[in-house]
């Protein structure tokens, strides 16, 4: 017949709380450490897949925009196919000097970010030249309600209860000056 095993009694009650705190840190640290060299594999082991690129552009969406650039930057330096797709979709030379320059500005007019490297259109931009202005008829009422009609806010909600100075059109209307898009002028060195 087998002969039972008694189990093993570990007298817990002649250690320190500060012992007993050290041994649970060591712990943690030790299964820290493989956890992490774990998650290194387990980084190292993601397959390419329609599954790990949908997520990879979750992650990317998610990333914050210095890490990101980092991220790019070190691909630049280590990567030459890297560095000449990034070339070509953020860089190109301007018609006339041949200066390099940035690809995609932003429009000082309508906001709205253009390719430089397309020819400009006559009528690409469409923009109001006044100012966003209350209509008070619209807003009857409303401080005793819903508080100050001047909050930044309003116009967003209710552009219905806003004038434009330059064309009397409500907040809605589309922009009542239309041209070719403009890079708004900031000091870059390049």
């Amino acid at each position: 017949m087998p002969q039972e095993t008694e189990p093993e009694i570990i007298d817990l009650t002649c250690l320190s709380e500060s012992e007993s705190e050290e041994e649970d840190e060591e712990d943690l640290d030790s299964e820290q450490a493989s956890d992490e060299s774990s998650l290194d594999d387990d980084i190292a082991e993601v397959p390419l897949n329609a599954t790990s690129r949908k997520r990879l552009r979750d992650a990317i969406g998610e990333l914050g925009e210095d890490r990101l650039r980092r991220i790019l930057s070190d691909l630049v330096d280590t990567i030459p196919e890297v560095e000449e797709t990034l070339t070509s979709q953020l860089l190109t030379l301007k018609r006339k000097t041949r200066d390099v320059i940035y690809r995609w500005e932003t429009c000082t007019n309508c906001d709205e970010e253009f390719d430089t490297a397309s020819r400009r259109e006559e009528e690409e931009c469409s923009f109001h030249p006044g100012e966003l202005e209350i209509d008070e008829g619209e807003f009857v009422d409303w401080e005793s309600c819903h508080g100050p009609k001047d909050s930044s806010r309003n116009p967003k909600d209710y552009p219905e209860n806003f004038k434009w100075t330059c064309c009397e059109g409500d907040g809605r209307a589309e922009g009542c000056v239309r041209g070719i898009h403009r890079p708004m002028l900031k000091k870059r060195r390049m």
